[in-house]
């Protein structure tokens, strides 16, 4: 009995020490669009990852990774791409949950003035349809120069009627809270002091972008400049497409654990 109390004490003890956790990042290589839309790259820009977790064994958990005036993470198809280590106590977790804080980026406000401009002479019919894809074109090479948004994802677009560069932008203050899961898809986590405890933030465009289609995708208002034709997704333009983008990014970001 005094052997066993001793293991049950030190065992307890150990739940304050911490485990090393480190998270990749990736893009799920299912196809989006029926493979007419390819995905190159996901930025995202992060102010912490606030971490909360619930143990039966050593209290709950209440941290955070701050990212001090924001972070850009680059998660590139098919690539090895750039982790991020906390020191996490150890146990049983279950569950345990990260909250993406996205950081966005103030300095759109001129580019959104520029955007009404461009409204303004499409109701006002002044200009011919190939001036305006001209003046869009100009705002969206100024976003790609000038703007850190939240998220930027980057592609390429084909159709029978468009072969176009993809830009879908979220520059709003917004938190994705994502439950971590365990290879078997439960929501208990085991993080131990010694050995290798990682997980991976999995982003899926194929499934954001599941509920458009060819001839909504079509219907979108396209940029050009210096020959390159875009479609640009945001708040302000082509939003029926980026609200339906948008309200599915959620919900399908997943962190998978060890």
């Amino acid at each position: 009995m005094f052997l066993l109390a001793n293991a049950w004490g030190c065992e307890k003890l150990n739940y304050t020490l911490p485990a090393e956790f480190r998270l990749a990042m990736s893009i799920s290589n299912k196809q989006a669009m029926d493979g007419s839309l390819t995905i190159d790259l996901i930025k995202i820009r992060l102010n912490s990852i606030d971490i909360q977790g619930y143990r039966e064994t050593g209290g709950d958990i209440f941290m955070s990774r701050s990212f001090k005036k924001g972070k850009t993470f680059t998660v590139k198809a098919d690539a090895d791409n750039e982790t991020i280590s906390f020191d996490i106590p150890q146990g049983v977790y279950k569950p345990l949950s990260f909250s993406m804080v996205f950081q966005h980026d103030d300095d759109e406000d001129d580019l959104i003035e520029d955007i009404e401009e461009w409204y303004e002479d499409i109701l006002e019919g002044d200009d011919d349809p190939e001036e305006l894809q001209e003046e869009l074109g100009s705002i969206i090479e100024d976003y790609l120069d000038d703007i850190r948004p939240a998220v930027l994802v980057q592609g390429s677009y084909r159709s029978k009627t468009i072969n176009a560069r993809l830009i879908f932008l979220v520059n709003d203050p917004m938190t994705f809270r994502i439950l971590l899961n365990n290879r078997n898809g439960g929501k208990e986590v085991i993080l131990e002091k010694d050995r290798e405890n990682t997980g991976e933030l999995i982003l899926d465009p194929a499934y954001w972008f599941s509920v458009i289609t060819p001839e909504l995708m079509n219907s979108a208002f396209p940029g050009k400049e210096d020959g390159v034709t875009y479609i640009f997704l945001s708040k302000y333009v082509n939003s029926h497409i980026y609200n339906a983008v948008f309200n599915r990014m959620e919900e399908s970001t997943s962190i998978i654990v060890n």
